[in-house]
């Protein structure tokens, strides 16, 4: 079972497989928005109960559309990035990195993590532990999608997730591949703990969640919500996602009803 009990519709960019346009971000907006109108308007859907998929490039199409479109019910993020353009110099003669960057700011400005963090709806990322397209050296440590899970945590809880200790842990976090050594980094992990600040808030956004608490508490709670927010798989970045891990993103209340 995927996990998921849902009515699927996919789309191709414009420009892509037998697509017509051009792969421009303003076409990918454009059209992005078109299948939404559709699906809204024609096909009557509500927003709430909509969940956006977006793999690889398309997750600056679910990007784009979560942020113009808050009432969206959920977002699923798969081995995305945060931004194009650290993607794009490397592989790019040196001597060209000032033409790649306007290129990509003027007609490729896939900047995920400029537009996903504004969406304070479900948000799920998967991070594809071998992926080789948007890491920058092949490693998890490398993948862009990190980047892109810092700048949603920081805008939904800023206190918590800008404090220097804690965007140190997450940095180290993000370097492993599995859960088991970031939940022995917690000692003392409390999980009723987590729920009860969580009942206490009032987000997210919350810009207070992570006040007067001391640093093991802000690193259980820390990682409480990292977690919630995360999953690794193993696999490349064009590897069949298995049905696992095809579930919906994690909500306030799952956890603070229990």
């Amino acid at each position: 079972s995927s996990g998921i009990n849902a009515e699927y519709g996919g789309w191709n960019h414009p420009g892509f497989g037998y697509s017509t346009g051009i792969p421009f971000g303003y076409a990918d907006a454009n059209a992005i928005e078109a299948v939404y109108e559709y699906a809204t308007k024609e096909l009557g859907f509500a927003p709430k109960d909509i969940t956006l998929y977006g793999w690889s490039i398309g997750g600056y199409s679910a990007s784009y559309l979560a942020n113009s479109h808050p009432e969206i019910g959920n977002v699923i993020i798969d081995a995305s990035f945060d931004d194009i353009i650290p993607l794009a110099i490397p592989r790019m003669p040196d001597f060209l990195q000032s033409v790649t960057e306007n290129c990509c700011r003027k007609y490729f400005n896939l900047n995920n993590a400029a537009l996903l963090p504004k969406y304070q709806g479900p948000i799920r990322l998967i991070r594809r532990n071998g992926d080789e397209i948007i890491s920058t050296n092949g490693r998890a440590s490398g993948n862009r999608g990190n980047q892109l899970l810092v700048a949603v945590l920081q805008s939904r809880y800023p206190a918590l997730f800008k404090d220097p200790e804690v965007e140190d842990t997450v940095s180290d976090w993000l370097d492993q591949t599995s859960p088991v050594p970031r939940r022995l980094s917690v000692p003392g992990y409390d999980m009723e703990f987590c729920k009860e600040q969580l009942r206490n808030s009032v987000g997210p956004p919350d810009d207070t969640l992570g006040q007067g608490v001391n640093r093991d508490e802000k690193l259980i709670l820390a990682y409480y919500l990292f977690s919630k927010h995360l999953t690794d798989c193993e696999g490349g970045h064009n590897n069949p996602l298995s049905r696992k891990y095809f579930k919906m993103p994690w909500k306030k209340s799952d956890d603070i009803s229990s």
